[in-house]
């Protein structure tokens, strides 16, 4: 993934002019360099609509594959400091002729809420010709209708959403990758039918509407699930183990306690994280001496901070299980 200049990161420094930020998207598109200049990052943050106006001139130009590495620096650089924003220039590109392009501003939009974005997110799910952009932005779009569930989206946008993504699962004649992402959107909401569409995607042959439907039982947050999870976390499927494990974390299964703690222990480092990340959000006094236990034990820098994290977080859950006893107690 390329990075963003190392000096991006000592705040603050002065925006650069126009002239400057024009100047360096010039030479990055003429470049083979990674590293993506401190100068385009701050300066197409907090864009206003004339300034974005502006720098489309050079930007409207620039082959495909300099915009893509430079909204993966941007989308780097949102996840490092929250203060920047690249909300119109991540706009803006949702348009690009380049699905390369549009993918990448989906993902620089992670952090927007608004109604103006999940409007588009729904446009592309109908109607964006490229399938993977589509099935990008139905992982966005399961994000606003947790929202909606909330009450943080208008309850008709909502509902349009959901209506939408349902209707896509169940056309048949979609491709299964799209089916697969829809249901994954669905699970985050409290449809009537999705129990019944998870169920019946489990079980329908399809290893990947299968892994969707493993991942959706984590969305849901029902411990109706627990006999299939207990089940996929013995499979030789990496993938179905994988996604049982998240979906384990995501439901606080405490009975799969005992066999998530065993996959910390594994030779794949994903397998391992998404397990350390596991125990954190099934909490409990095993997961946490699970953990310790752990923690002893390695070396590597990543996975010790995985580690605290979640401690912290198991940590955090036994405090609040404990307070709830007492208050159950008076």
């Amino acid at each position: 993934m390329p990075a963003f200049e190392e000096e991006a990161v000592d705040l603050p420094i002065p925006k650069p002019s126009l002239e400057d930020i024009a100047r360096s998207l010039q030479n990055q598109a003429l470049s083979n360099q990674s590293v993506v200049p401190a100068a385009i990052v701050y300066g197409l943050s907090d864009l206003t609509a004339a300034e974005l106006r502006t720098l489309e001139r050079v930007w409207n130009p620039l082959p495909a594959v300099a915009k893509h590495r430079v909204l993966q620096a941007l989308n780097e650089a949102s996840e490092a400091m929250f203060e920047l924003n690249f909300r119109e220039i991540a706009l803006r590109c949702l348009e690009d002729v380049s699905g390369l392009v549009r993918a990448a501003a989906i993902d620089l939009l992670w952090i927007d809420e608004s109604a103006e974005t999940m409007r588009a997110l729904m446009r592309m799910v109908e109607s964006d010709p490229d399938a993977a952009v589509r099935a990008r932005a139905l992982e966005q779009l399961g994000r606003f209708i947790l929202l909606g569930e909330y009450g943080d989206v208008p309850a008709d946008l909502a509902a349009q959403a959901r209506l939408l993504v349902y209707e896509i699962h169940s056309d048949p004649a979609e491709p299964i990758e799209i089916r697969r992402r829809s249901l994954e959107a669905l699970a985050n909401s409290s449809h009537p039918k999705v129990n019944s569409l998870i169920e019946t995607a489990y079980t329908d042959g399809n290893h990947e509407l299968r892994i969707g439907a493993i991942y959706a039982m984590g969305r849901t947050c029902s411990s109706m699930w627990l006999a299939q999870l207990l089940d996929e976390l013995e499979s030789a499927d990496g993938e179905c183990v994988y996604e049982a494990i998240r979906a384990c974390g995501q439901i606080q299964l405490k009975e799969a306690t005992r066999r998530v703690g065993e996959f910390t222990q594994s030779d794949d480092q994903e397998i391992q994280m998404i397990a350390i990340w596991s125990l954190g959000e099934i909490g409990g006094r095993q997961a946490i001496e699970i953990l310790s236990s752990l923690d002893e034990n390695v070396t590597d820098d990543d996975t010790k901070a995985a580690i605290d994290e979640a401690l912290d977080a198991a940590g955090f859950s036994l405090s609040l299980a404990s307070l709830n006893l007492e208050s159950d107690g008076d």
